[in-house]
């Protein structure tokens, strides 16, 4: 069974995949900073609670460290030791060589202690695990501290910003440090040292009061603020129990790593991110479709379609003297047939325009990070087009064969002829006394009966035909252009369409993902 951290860094993990080569790495860094700190803060020992003391020069800190662990680790004075390094106390019998390591603190500024902060010669075994780290001074002349101060801060579990009566206001720490807790106010902690500098019990409470007010006016509303006194001991005991119930839980590092981990998806969000896109719609698909079928000269592929079949159909069905000039004409439109129509600069712009459009539509409402990828995923109009043009040119347009009927009329034509050439002939031949006239019908020649129904049938059969030809050629005409049309709408899906919906189901699960790692 997974636990919420678990989840939500599964959740931030998934948003940061699906945001890959999508987003700029400089957006995704803080996201993959927190997933990597989690992964490694668990795996080192999720059994410690890193507690990190931080304040300013003469706040008391080291005072204060000193008489939490009950051992003079630190020197105090006006000055701060001359190491810049963080200074470690451990508890309990569990080796945190590995995680102070991990932290970066070197070996010789490590302690473990066995007791309790408050009983060092007891065996209360409540704080196992409590890793007390005294950090320099943030405020130190000294560039190296304040900078060991900021990587420090990075590690830390629970955070206990020691303050002073002076100083408590001071912006620097507000600022840098304090503000930017406002995201881990379950895992801060401000104490309010020295507080026996103030001469009176009022004069305490008006600083108490003042700070709470201004940890309220920076985010930090319901964070503790403790007053102490390392040197009377005011408070302290408050402040172990602070401690103690912080690390005996054991969640301090979950309810800190949680919290980095909602703050990263959050910023995430703002970047990537959360609103609902318009998507796409069969209206964007038949706009792309058009615009991209008109740039492939399907009018003119079906002008040339439509002549070719209708004298390619005159060819086989006109009267035999009149489908000798059909077959002449016929030659010329198979030409034309084999001359496809070249995409102008003007259509390429139109294709890329409409692309852009149907990407633009598609993602609307989101935000611009996420627009400029989808842009991309759907640029490349120039390629779309030429696979267009290919498989427009790869059609057989002549891969339809011819009507039955067709040849039908065409032998029906020849006997007809063949029936005017046997009348006229006969004609001549008894016009020379070759041959006798023959019977008559009606007082007419059979021979003239049969040149008139062979001349006659045969020109009346050649326009009845050549009007189901022009049929039989817009239809063929229509059917190409529907093909053409067909060949574009799957370019369409595969090179844009496809694309812009794996853009849409990759931000589908970006900003689920994130609203789950954020919640």
């Amino acid at each position: 069974m997974t636990s919420p951290l678990d989840d939500r860094l599964a959740a931030l993990e998934a948003a940061v995949a699906s945001a890959e080569g999508r987003l700029r790495d400089d957006h995704l860094e803080g996201a993959r900073t927190a997933l990597s700190r989690a992964s490694v803060r668990l795996r080192k020992s999720a059994a410690h609670t890193i507690v990190a003391l931080g304040g300013a020069t003469g706040s008391g800190k080291s005072s204060l460290f000193n008489a939490l662990s009950g051992i003079d680790l630190a020197g105090v004075g006006v000055k701060r030791p001359t190491t810049s390094w963080t200074l470690a106390c451990t508890w309990g019998p569990d080796d945190a060589s590995e995680l102070l390591g991990w932290i970066g603190i070197p070996p010789r500024h490590q302690l473990t202690r066995q007791g309790p902060l408050d009983d060092t010669e007891g065996t209360d075994s409540s704080l196992d695990g409590l890793v007390l780290l005294d950090m320099p001074d943030h405020d130190s002349v000294v560039e190296a501290h304040q900078l060991e101060v900021d990587r420090v801060v990075e590690f830390a579990d629970l955070f206990v910003w020691v303050l002073d009566p002076q100083k408590y206001a001071d912006a620097a720490i507000h600022e840098r440090y304090l503000q930017p807790l406002s995201q881990h106010r379950e895992t801060t902690i401000v104490v309010m040292n020295q507080i026996d500098r103030l001469a009176t019990e009022a004069d305490r409470q008006t600083a108490l009061t003042d700070l709470r007010r201004i940890l309220d006016r920076e985010g930090l509303t319901g964070v503790p603020i403790i007053a102490t006194s390392a040197r009377s001991g005011r408070g302290l005991d408050d402040l172990r129990a602070e401690i103690s119930r912080r690390t005996v839980a054991k969640d301090a590092a979950v309810t800190r790593l949680t919290a980095e981990v909602r703050t990263a998806a959050r910023e995430l969000a703002e970047i990537g991110g959360t609103s609902e896109p318009r998507g796409l719609t069969s209206e964007d698909r038949e706009q792309l479709i058009t615009a991209l079928e008109a740039g492939t000269g399907s009018a003119q592929i079906a002008q040339s379609v439509e002549f070719a079949t209708a004298t390619a159909g005159t060819a086989a069905t006109d009267w035999p003297p009149f489908g000798l000039i059909a077959r002449g004409r016929r030659r010329r439109a198979d030409q034309e047939l084999d001359s496809t129509p070249s995409r102008t600069a003007v259509e390429h712009a139109r294709a890329e325009l409409a692309i852009r459009e149907a990407a633009e539509s598609a993602i609307e409402g989101t935000a611009p990070a996420w627009r400029a990828s989808m842009l991309r995923a759907a640029g490349g109009s120039g390629a779309v087009a030429n696979r267009v043009d290919a498989e427009v040119r790869a059609i057989d347009l002549r891969d339809q064969g011819s009507p039955a009927w067709w040849s039908v009329v065409g032998v029906l034509q020849w006997v007809l002829f063949a029936a005017m050439l046997l009348g006229v002939g006969w004609l001549l031949l008894a016009a020379v006394g070759v041959v006798g006239a023959g019977p008559s019908l009606l007082g007419v020649p059979a021979a003239l009966w049969l040149a008139a129904l062979g001349g006659i049938g045969g020109v009346a059969l050649t326009w009845m035909a050549r009007a189901l030809v022009r049929a039989a050629a817009r239809r063929r005409a229509e059917d190409v252009v529907q093909r053409i049309r067909e060949t574009v709408g799957r370019v369409v899906d595969d090179e844009i369409l496809g694309r812009i919906e794996r853009e849409l189901r990759a931000y589908d699960t970006f900003r689920s993902s994130v609203r789950d790692a954020a919640a």
